[in-house]
């Protein structure tokens, strides 16, 4: 168990008092003593086998028997809402907002990006504005978000590319549309999704580039030459890479192999169970590389409810016994996920035999690269291209990210944000992850989420 103690000396209890919290080390394994007081990390000692501080060196694998993985907060970039909110919603509220970042650090998600998906202008338009004075009105809860995320409305129409999208609200690229969101929330906007197929793609994500936004390819019925141009003009991200497609694509030349073979595109991954087969997944984390994966959980407003039907603003879904979340009436037609991004990085451990610390980077500071921000919710050190390199040439792809960015995210006098959890590996059927009978995700058992000092769990 987590071994934790609470100390007071003699000037002032809100001053002084001490929680300390002990774990392993997600990237080396090594067993540490983390004290905390004021919201800060104080101290941090490693252990020896006899789970004692002995300041240096690292605990041997059959040491400090019981002790939880210690690790940062996650970072998921794709959050379409929670607990009953749609973000992306005419009847958005700040409480719903605040609602679903709660839930975000329940989830020991302590960064993410609220993600708008298609729907009218004005809707689209007046949720932004609501994030934003959300915000405003709960600035400690400003640092859990680094930025909206739009996915759509400048998407495909196509059958499969469209996925759960309203086809209605599709619509080609428009700088004054964009410009009207993101003066809505007072610049929040920090990634757009799109579809390449339009005329002007090229021109349209250096307009975005110019502003400062990440531009993925998403949701699209591009042709190779086409996703070949956005890339060429400064699209970085595939969103979901995989999902969002037509069952039968063409054998030689489709957008799915114009992505997947573009090392210049960062791959995210929805490894929900669902979303994904274990055989793609591999192929796919093969392919790119591990420090081109970024996991996210693409959570639907039913995130945390029961299985059952439940109307939405723009049709009706269902969540099967399983957890798999559909539109109604059709278990084959996803829409969205209900399960938090810590289990997408379970399911890709057990899926690859991989360990955490390999893992771990692709839900932390992949995504934080990409977008340019710190690389930990508690430091300020932002990475760049250089962190993944040795020798001027890029690594395989299994990163240890406190040694690649030479960043301690236990850094004495950081804010006190970290997770203690037990990893649940996923189960699977003879069929894999796409036999839902067997298939049971993996998951996090959270003893303690930290943040800012505060105990969330």
């Amino acid at each position: 168990m987590t071994a934790e103690r609470t100390e007071k000396t003699g000037v002032s209890a809100a001053q002084t008092e001490i929680r300390t919290y002990r774990g392993r080390r997600f990237e080396s394994s090594s067993a540490v003593e983390v004290r905390v007081s004021g919201g800060k990390i104080v101290s941090v000692e490693t252990l020896d086998d006899a789970g004692t501080a002995c300041g240096v060196g690292v605990c041997d694998a059959d040491g400090c028997d019981g002790l939880p993985t210690i690790a940062p907060g996650l970072f998921d970039i794709q959050v379409n809402g929670a607990v009953g909110v749609e973000l992306s919603s005419a009847g958005l509220t700040e409480d719903g907002v605040v609602a679903v970042l709660e839930k975000m650090l329940r989830d020991g998600v302590f960064r993410c990006c609220p993600t708008l998906t298609t729907n009218a202008p004005e809707t689209m338009i007046s949720a932004a504005a609501r994030i934003a004075s959300a915000l405003e009105k709960r600035p400690d809860l400003r640092p859990t978000v680094w930025g909206l995320h739009l996915e759509g409305p400048f998407i495909s129409t196509a059958e499969g590319a469209v996925g759960a999208h309203p086809k209605r609200f599709c619509v080609p690229y428009s700088r004054e549309l964009f410009d009207r969101i993101q003066d809505a929330c007072g610049g929040l906007v920090k990634l757009v999704t799109l579809s390449p197929e339009y005329e002007g793609a090229g021109e349209f994500v250096r307009f975005l580039r110019s502003r400062g936004v990440v531009v993925a390819v998403g949701h699209t019925n591009a042709t190779c030459a086409q996703i070949d141009e956005a890339v060429s003009a400064g699209a970085t991200l595939s969103t979901h890479l995989s999902n969002a497609t037509r069952h039968l694509l063409p054998k030689w030349e489709n957008y799915f192999f114009g992505q997947l073979a573009d090392d210049r595109l960062t791959a995210s991954l929805i490894v929900d169970g669902f979303h994904i087969s274990p055989q793609l997944v591999r192929a796919i984390v093969r392919t790119k590389g591990l420090d081109r994966i970024v996991l996210i959980s693409d959570q639907s407003p039913l995130s945390g409810f029961a299985p059952g039907r439940y109307k939405t603003e723009l049709c009706e879904l269902e969540i099967q016994p399983n957890g798999k979340v559909t539109l109604a009436g059709d278990a084959n037609l996803l829409a969205c996920a209900s399960f938090p991004v810590s289990h997408c990085v379970a399911n890709v451990a057990s899926i690859e035999g991989l360990t955490l610390a390999q893992v771990y980077p692709s839900a932390t500071t992949v995504p934080a690269r990409l977008l340019g921000a710190p690389l930990f919710s508690n430091v300020d050190a932002i990475s760049d291209d250089a962190t993944l390199c040795k020798n001027g040439e890029k690594t395989s792809g299994v990163q240890n990210v406190g040694a690649a960015a030479n960043v301690d995210w236990l850094e004495v006098g950081a804010d006190a944000d970290f997770l203690l959890f037990r990893l649940v590996p996923a189960t699977f059927g003879p069929l894999g992850v796409l036999d839902g009978a067997s298939f049971r995700t993996g998951r996090f058992d959270f003893e303690r989420i930290v943040w800012r000092g505060r105990e969330i769990v």
